[in-house]
């Protein structure tokens, strides 16, 4: 059996005109620090803490309901009551995207439920 190379340049020619219409900035890296689901009868979910260098976190969270979901991202110190970077609510059927500057550190990410325990949510935090 003898393989063609021609599927194979046009393949590799293919890839190479897509990659040159996707804007590239060095350094643009978005990664994925943590990602919580929060489900029906569960009071709350949290991160461990992360470590981040300094720039922007992004905190994305979608509350598919019915009640309201809190958000908050810790930062860490040395005592029971740490300070937040950011926290809030979304209310049902809600989708929340928060860009917020932090130096670097270290970050807890956490999303309670309603009182009822009814709500279900995703909360997606990145640098």
């Amino acid at each position: 059996m003898r393989l063609s190379f021609v599927p194979v340049r046009a393949f590799a020619a293919a890839l190479v005109m897509i990659l040159s219409l996707v804007p590239f900035e060095a350094g643009a890296e978005v990664r994925v620090v943590h990602s919580l689901r929060l489900d029906v009868g569960t009071p709350s979910v949290w991160s461990g803490w992360e470590s981040l260098s300094a720039g922007d976190l992004r905190v994305s969270i979608h509350n598919e309901g019915p009640g309201m979901v809190t958000f908050y991202v810790f930062m860490h110190c040395d005592h029971l009551q740490c300070p937040t970077l950011v926290n809030g609510q979304v209310k049902a059927g809600e989708r929340v995207q928060i860009d917020v500057a932090h130096p670097a550190g270290k970050y807890m990410f956490k999303l309670d439920n309603d009182s009822q325990l009814a709500s279900r949510a995703i909360g997606v935090f990145s640098q």
